[in-house]
């Protein structure tokens, strides 16, 4: 039996998308490739490890015995990798960083390029999303997170907290008026988001049955909220920094926001890898520095 891992993360996608098509796209490797790899490693086993119908591929009885070892065989891949880019000690080479929308417009476009100059041969990849990156599986190295991260194999550090409030702009308030109270607040025109339920989550926390149907104007590109409050578009709840920088005017209506925690965390195994440190260090001297 060929013994390569690689037929066995072939095996895995398979399993996972029940599709060739689908398995081949995420291996990025063409769909007759991967069927040509599937015919052999059955043929080297002896027994199919998927039934074919018009609904896609399921696992035999057979497969589905093999499944769990191979789940343990790719964490385990994982690890060694995470274990390897951990022992690194040179200031060379990729280090992977993610950090959602607003962090990386507002905030890292302004401290790395001191890290970047400090380090000129380390490469830097920013990954933004809103999502949260998996650590595990490395698709960042260091990740900015605003809450405290759960997982026992994280190292993780709470570097500060962001005020939040309500605002919006000058012209928007003389014109519709300022609310006073939340009652009134609710009345307005408040920028929320569309599929990301960050919105209901905090309201449900502090009492309120918010829907995120209620806002007649939704996006969940967040620098996106900023601008439309800039551009008198309605009230925003973000960073008071920001806010205050973008012109925009505080609303206060009686509800204190609780502050957004912001944490810098690695997974465990790579704490020790330099170009890791080094930018774990940076990150915590330098974003404090522009978060306020």
């Amino acid at each position: 039996m060929n013994s390569n891992w690689q037929w066995w993360q072939y095996f895995l996608a398979i399993a996972e998308h029940g599709s060739l098509s689908q398995a081949a796209t995420s291996l990025s490797v063409s769909q007759p490739t991967l069927s040509r790899q599937l015919q052999s490693m059955e043929h080297r086993l002896g027994q199919p490890l998927f039934d074919r119908s018009t609904q896609g591929l399921t696992l035999t009885g057979f497969g589905g015995q093999l499944l769990e070892e191979c789940h343990q065989m790719r964490s385990s891949a994982e690890r060694l990798e995470r274990l390897a880019a951990g022992l690194a000690s040179t200031l060379t080479g990729r280090v992977r960083l993610a950090a959602n929308e607003l962090v990386a417009l507002y905030y890292l476009s302004k401290i790395l390029p001191s890290f970047m100059d400090a380090y000129p041969e380390v490469s830097v990849e920013v990954e933004v999303s809103n999502q949260v990156s998996n650590l595990d599986k490395r698709d960042s190295d260091v990740a900015i997170r605003m809450f405290k991260p759960s997982q026992l194999d994280l190292v993780c550090r709470r570097i500060m907290d962001i005020p939040l409030g309500f605002y919006a702009s000058p012209e928007y308030l003389n014109k519709n008026g300022t609310p006073r109270s939340p009652e009134a607040l609710f009345q307005h025109r408040i920028i929320g988001y569309d599929r990301d339920q960050q919105f209901e989550k905090g309201g449900q926390e502090m009492g309120w049955n918010i829907s995120n149907e209620q806002f007649l104007m939704r996006t969940d590109f967040m620098p996106m909220h900023l601008e439309l409050a800039r551009h008198h578009g309605g009230i925003v709840v973000s960073h008071k920094s920001l806010c205050t920088a973008a012109g925009l005017e505080e609303v206060k209506v009686g509800i204190e926001l609780p502050p957004l925690p912001i944490y810098l965390a690695c997974h465990r195994d790579v704490q020790h890898n330099k170009k890791i440190r080094v930018l774990m260090e940076f990150l915590g001297e330098h974003l404090p520095k522009v978060l306020v």
